[in-house]
Protein backbone atom coordinates (compact mmCIF):
# COMPACT_ATOMS: atom_id res chain seq x y z
CA UNK A 1 0.00 0.00 0.00
CA UNK A 2 1.79 3.30 -1.08
CA UNK A 3 1.29 7.06 -0.41
CA UNK A 4 2.63 10.05 -1.59
CA UNK A 5 4.43 10.42 2.38
CA UNK A 6 4.82 13.93 4.23
CA UNK A 7 7.47 13.55 6.55
CA UNK A 8 7.99 16.93 9.14
CA UNK A 9 11.21 16.19 10.35
CA UNK A 10 14.72 15.23 9.53
CA UNK A 11 17.84 16.09 10.17
CA UNK A 12 19.62 14.93 7.18
CA UNK A 13 20.98 18.55 6.21
CA UNK A 14 22.99 18.37 9.64
CA UNK A 15 24.48 15.39 8.49
CA UNK A 16 24.90 16.34 4.88
CA UNK A 17 26.91 19.21 6.75
CA UNK A 18 28.85 17.88 9.26
CA UNK A 19 29.81 14.48 7.63
CA UNK A 20 30.27 15.76 4.08
CA UNK A 21 28.02 12.75 2.94
CA UNK A 22 26.28 12.19 -0.49
CA UNK A 23 22.45 13.43 -0.94
CA UNK A 24 22.42 11.14 -4.10
CA UNK A 25 22.81 7.98 -2.49
CA UNK A 26 24.52 7.10 0.49
CA UNK A 27 23.46 3.97 2.54
CA UNK A 28 24.73 5.94 6.00
CA UNK A 29 22.23 8.00 5.37
CA UNK A 30 18.21 7.73 6.59
CA UNK A 31 17.40 9.82 3.92
CA UNK A 32 18.48 10.36 0.64
CA UNK A 33 17.24 11.07 -2.39
CA UNK A 34 16.36 7.41 -3.87
CA UNK A 35 14.97 6.60 -1.18
CA UNK A 36 12.72 9.51 -1.11
CA UNK A 37 10.94 8.77 -4.04
CA UNK A 38 7.23 8.66 -4.15
CA UNK A 39 7.36 11.16 -1.25
CA UNK A 40 5.61 14.61 -2.00
CA UNK A 41 7.23 16.34 0.98
CA UNK A 42 10.84 16.31 3.19
CA UNK A 43 11.01 18.75 5.52
CA UNK A 44 14.30 19.15 6.18
CA UNK A 45 15.52 20.88 9.59
CA UNK A 46 18.54 23.39 10.24
CA UNK A 47 19.72 22.21 13.30
CA UNK A 48 22.37 24.42 15.13
CA UNK A 49 24.44 22.58 18.41
CA UNK A 50 23.90 24.22 21.50
CA UNK A 51 27.65 24.51 21.38
CA UNK A 52 27.33 27.21 18.80
CA UNK A 53 25.75 30.27 20.20
CA UNK A 54 24.45 33.85 19.08
CA UNK A 55 26.42 34.35 15.62
CA UNK A 56 28.01 31.51 15.28
CA UNK A 57 24.54 29.43 15.26
CA UNK A 58 23.88 32.08 12.23
CA UNK A 59 27.15 31.04 10.61
CA UNK A 60 26.46 27.41 10.50
CA UNK A 61 22.87 28.13 9.97
CA UNK A 62 23.75 29.56 7.01
CA UNK A 63 26.12 27.01 5.80
CA UNK A 64 23.83 24.72 5.87
CA UNK A 65 21.13 26.25 3.51
CA UNK A 66 23.85 26.96 1.06
CA UNK A 67 24.68 23.52 1.26
CA UNK A 68 21.47 22.41 0.58
CA UNK A 69 21.20 25.35 -2.12
CA UNK A 70 23.57 23.59 -4.10
CA UNK A 71 22.36 20.22 -3.10
CA UNK A 72 19.47 21.03 -4.88
CA UNK A 73 20.31 22.69 -7.84
CA UNK A 74 22.20 19.77 -8.82
CA UNK A 75 19.51 17.03 -7.76
CA UNK A 76 16.59 19.05 -9.40
CA UNK A 77 14.56 19.28 -6.03
CA UNK A 78 12.10 21.88 -5.59
CA UNK A 79 11.65 24.02 -2.93
CA UNK A 80 8.61 24.58 -1.46
CA UNK A 81 7.52 28.09 -1.07
CA UNK A 82 4.28 29.06 -0.99
CA UNK A 83 0.39 27.39 -1.19
CA UNK A 84 0.61 26.84 -4.96
CA UNK A 85 3.64 25.29 -4.75
CA UNK A 86 1.44 22.38 -2.79
CA UNK A 87 -0.16 21.86 -5.90
CA UNK A 88 2.19 19.63 -8.07
CA UNK A 89 1.87 15.99 -6.25
CA UNK A 90 5.74 15.90 -7.18
CA UNK A 91 8.27 16.01 -4.64
CA UNK A 92 9.65 19.15 -2.75
CA UNK A 93 11.60 20.23 -0.05
CA UNK A 94 10.34 22.43 2.75
CA UNK A 95 13.12 23.79 5.49
CA UNK A 96 12.67 24.26 9.26
CA UNK A 97 14.93 25.78 11.73
CA UNK A 98 14.84 22.79 14.82
CA UNK A 99 15.45 26.10 17.39
CA UNK A 100 15.32 29.47 16.47
CA UNK A 101 19.30 30.05 17.92
CA UNK A 102 20.28 31.31 14.85
CA UNK A 103 18.39 34.22 14.70
CA UNK A 104 20.52 34.96 17.26
CA UNK A 105 18.35 37.11 19.73
CA UNK A 106 16.66 39.38 16.94
CA UNK A 107 13.19 38.36 15.96
CA UNK A 108 13.25 40.48 12.98
CA UNK A 109 16.13 37.92 10.96
CA UNK A 110 12.99 35.55 10.87
CA UNK A 111 12.77 38.02 7.41
CA UNK A 112 16.03 37.08 6.26
CA UNK A 113 15.59 33.51 6.81
CA UNK A 114 12.06 33.54 5.40
CA UNK A 115 13.57 34.99 2.13
CA UNK A 116 15.81 32.45 2.22
CA UNK A 117 12.89 29.50 2.01
CA UNK A 118 12.38 28.79 5.74
CA UNK A 119 8.86 27.85 6.27
CA UNK A 120 8.65 26.29 9.88
CA UNK A 121 10.67 26.63 13.08
CA UNK A 122 11.01 25.39 16.61
CA UNK A 123 11.21 28.01 19.21
CA UNK A 124 14.02 26.42 21.31
CA UNK A 125 15.47 22.98 20.72
CA UNK A 126 16.67 21.57 24.10
CA UNK A 127 18.27 24.30 25.38
CA UNK A 128 17.50 27.91 26.34
CA UNK A 129 17.85 30.52 23.65
CA UNK A 130 16.38 34.44 23.85
CA UNK A 131 13.17 32.95 22.57
CA UNK A 132 12.22 30.19 25.10
CA UNK A 133 13.24 27.65 27.33
CA UNK A 134 13.47 23.86 26.04
CA UNK A 135 12.82 20.89 27.39
CA UNK A 136 16.52 20.70 29.40
CA UNK A 137 17.07 24.34 30.07
CA UNK A 138 16.35 24.54 33.80
CA UNK A 139 14.91 22.78 36.56
CA UNK A 140 11.79 25.20 36.96
CA UNK A 141 11.65 26.18 33.59
CA UNK A 142 10.35 29.17 32.38
CA UNK A 143 7.87 30.44 29.56
CA UNK A 144 7.84 32.57 25.94
CA UNK A 145 10.55 35.66 26.78
CA UNK A 146 9.23 39.09 25.44
CA UNK A 147 11.62 38.15 21.76
CA UNK A 148 10.00 34.79 21.89
CA UNK A 149 6.68 36.59 21.86
CA UNK A 150 7.84 38.80 18.72
CA UNK A 151 8.85 35.83 16.97
CA UNK A 152 5.85 34.39 17.38
CA UNK A 153 4.28 37.15 16.27
CA UNK A 154 6.35 37.85 13.29
CA UNK A 155 5.86 34.19 12.20
CA UNK A 156 2.29 35.08 11.87
CA UNK A 157 2.69 37.93 9.58
CA UNK A 158 4.98 35.99 7.09
CA UNK A 159 3.12 32.60 7.32
CA UNK A 160 5.66 30.12 9.04
CA UNK A 161 4.57 26.70 10.81
CA UNK A 162 5.72 27.41 14.69
CA UNK A 163 6.73 24.07 15.77
CA UNK A 164 6.23 23.39 19.11
CA UNK A 165 8.24 20.72 19.70
CA UNK A 166 11.06 20.39 22.40
CA UNK A 167 9.62 23.97 24.42
CA UNK A 168 9.48 23.51 27.47
CA UNK A 169 5.59 23.58 28.86
CA UNK A 170 5.23 27.06 30.13
CA UNK A 171 6.48 27.72 26.89
CA UNK A 172 3.64 26.01 24.74
CA UNK A 173 1.69 27.12 26.65
CA UNK A 174 2.28 30.48 26.49
CA UNK A 175 2.98 30.08 22.75
CA UNK A 176 -0.90 28.46 22.69
CA UNK A 177 -1.97 31.59 24.19
CA UNK A 178 -0.60 33.73 21.36
CA UNK A 179 -1.13 31.78 18.08
CA UNK A 180 -4.82 30.79 17.34
CA UNK A 181 -2.88 28.08 14.93
CA UNK A 182 -3.14 25.67 12.92
CA UNK A 183 -0.26 24.62 15.23
CA UNK A 184 2.38 21.80 14.65
CA UNK A 185 4.39 19.73 16.61
CA UNK A 186 6.75 17.90 14.17
CA UNK A 187 8.16 15.11 16.07
CA UNK A 188 6.20 13.64 19.26
CA UNK A 189 4.38 10.78 20.47
CA UNK A 190 2.18 10.54 23.19
CA UNK A 191 3.28 10.98 27.19
CA UNK A 192 0.73 8.44 28.35
CA UNK A 193 2.21 5.50 26.36
CA UNK A 194 5.93 6.92 26.87
CA UNK A 195 6.50 9.21 29.77
CA UNK A 196 9.38 10.63 27.99
CA UNK A 197 9.97 14.23 28.44
CA UNK A 198 9.41 14.78 24.65
CA UNK A 199 6.33 13.43 24.26
CA UNK A 200 3.20 15.81 24.89
CA UNK A 201 0.75 14.74 27.47
CA UNK A 202 -3.20 14.17 26.85
CA UNK A 203 -3.65 18.44 27.49
CA UNK A 204 -0.88 19.43 24.91
CA UNK A 205 -2.73 17.09 22.92
CA UNK A 206 -5.99 18.07 22.86
CA UNK A 207 -4.51 22.35 22.75
CA UNK A 208 -2.82 21.18 19.58
CA UNK A 209 -6.11 19.31 18.18
CA UNK A 210 -8.16 22.31 19.42
CA UNK A 211 -5.79 24.70 17.30
CA UNK A 212 -6.28 22.27 13.79
CA UNK A 213 -2.65 21.39 14.57
CA UNK A 214 -1.06 18.73 13.41
CA UNK A 215 1.63 15.99 15.94
CA UNK A 216 3.98 14.49 13.26
CA UNK A 217 4.45 10.83 14.85
CA UNK A 218 8.12 10.39 16.26
CA UNK A 219 10.08 7.10 15.23
CA UNK A 220 12.76 7.74 18.04
CA UNK A 221 12.89 4.30 20.01
CA UNK A 222 13.26 5.91 23.54
CA UNK A 223 9.84 8.06 22.42
CA UNK A 224 7.55 4.46 21.37
CA UNK A 225 8.40 2.96 24.74
CA UNK A 226 10.09 2.39 28.14
CA UNK A 227 13.91 0.57 26.83
CA UNK A 228 13.22 1.19 22.79
CA UNK A 229 10.39 0.49 21.01
CA UNK A 230 9.87 -0.99 17.41
CA UNK A 231 7.02 -0.64 14.73
CA UNK A 232 4.24 -2.14 16.84
CA UNK A 233 4.67 0.84 19.19
CA UNK A 234 4.66 3.27 16.36
CA UNK A 235 0.94 1.91 15.72
CA UNK A 236 0.46 1.94 19.35
CA UNK A 237 0.76 5.66 19.28
CA UNK A 238 -0.97 6.31 16.51
CA UNK A 239 -3.91 4.36 17.62
CA UNK A 240 -3.48 6.74 20.81
CA UNK A 241 -3.90 9.99 19.12
CA UNK A 242 -6.62 8.78 17.04
CA UNK A 243 -8.78 8.29 20.07
CA UNK A 244 -7.93 11.54 21.63
CA UNK A 245 -7.77 13.81 19.01
CA UNK A 246 -8.60 12.13 15.36
CA UNK A 247 -7.21 10.95 12.67
CA UNK A 248 -7.08 14.54 11.28
CA UNK A 249 -4.31 15.59 13.88
CA UNK A 250 -1.98 12.97 12.62
CA UNK A 251 0.95 13.02 10.56
CA UNK A 252 4.70 12.24 10.39
CA UNK A 253 7.50 13.15 11.86
CA UNK A 254 10.41 10.46 11.57
CA UNK A 255 13.82 12.30 13.03
CA UNK A 256 15.42 10.05 10.13
CA UNK A 257 18.99 10.83 10.39
CA UNK A 258 18.48 12.42 14.06
CA UNK A 259 18.30 9.17 15.79
CA UNK A 260 20.67 7.26 16.13
CA UNK A 261 18.83 4.19 15.71
CA UNK A 262 15.93 3.04 13.91
CA UNK A 263 12.61 1.06 15.60
CA UNK A 264 12.96 -2.34 14.32
CA UNK A 265 10.99 -2.36 11.37
CA UNK A 266 11.27 1.00 10.20
CA UNK A 267 15.15 1.26 9.62
CA UNK A 268 14.25 3.82 6.51
CA UNK A 269 11.39 5.08 4.49
CA UNK A 270 11.28 1.51 3.01
CA UNK A 271 9.61 0.41 6.20
CA UNK A 272 6.42 2.61 5.73
CA UNK A 273 4.25 0.29 3.61
CA UNK A 274 4.92 -2.50 6.47
CA UNK A 275 3.40 0.65 8.55
CA UNK A 276 0.54 1.41 6.54
CA UNK A 277 -0.67 -2.09 6.02
CA UNK A 278 -0.38 -2.96 10.00
CA UNK A 279 -2.99 0.06 10.45
CA UNK A 280 -4.86 -0.97 7.47
CA UNK A 281 -5.02 -4.27 8.95
CA UNK A 282 -5.90 -2.70 12.13
CA UNK A 283 -9.37 -0.99 10.70
CA UNK A 284 -7.76 2.48 9.10
CA UNK A 285 -9.94 3.19 5.89
CA UNK A 286 -7.87 4.67 3.00
CA UNK A 287 -9.01 7.98 3.13
CA UNK A 288 -7.84 8.21 7.27
CA UNK A 289 -4.49 6.22 6.09
CA UNK A 290 -3.83 9.37 3.46
CA UNK A 291 -4.41 11.41 5.76
CA UNK A 292 -1.36 10.38 8.07
CA UNK A 293 0.72 9.79 5.24
CA UNK A 294 0.71 13.56 3.98
CA UNK A 295 -2.54 15.24 3.85
CA UNK A 296 -2.80 16.15 7.00
CA UNK A 297 0.50 18.08 6.85
CA UNK A 298 -0.40 19.60 3.44
CA UNK A 299 -3.81 20.68 4.70
CA UNK A 300 -1.73 22.41 7.91
CA UNK A 301 0.92 24.29 5.13
CA UNK A 302 -1.81 25.65 3.27
CA UNK A 303 -3.30 27.03 6.06
CA UNK A 304 -0.28 29.03 6.95
CA UNK A 305 1.62 30.03 4.12
CA UNK A 306 0.74 32.94 2.38
CA UNK A 307 -0.13 32.88 -0.85
CA UNK A 308 3.16 34.82 -2.13
CA UNK A 309 6.41 33.37 -1.79
CA UNK A 310 9.85 34.15 -2.42
CA UNK A 311 11.79 33.96 -6.41
CA UNK A 312 13.32 30.50 -7.19
CA UNK A 313 15.28 31.76 -9.97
Amino acid sequence: MNFPFVDAHADTIERLYSEKLDFGGDSSLHLDLPRLFGYRAQVFSIWTSPEWTRERALFHSLQMISLFSRVRREKKIRLLLEKKDLDDPSFGAILSLEGASPLVDDPELMEVFFELGVRMVSLTWNERNPFADGLDAALIPEGLTDKGRELVKKMRELGVVLDLSHIAEPGFWDAVGLHPGPLAVSHANAHALCPHPRNLKDEQLEAIAASGGVVGICFAPRFLATGGGDIDDVVRHVDYLREKIGVSCIGLGSDFDGITSTPPGLPDPSGLPLLFDKLSQRGYSEAELRAIAGENWIRLFREVWKAQGISKS
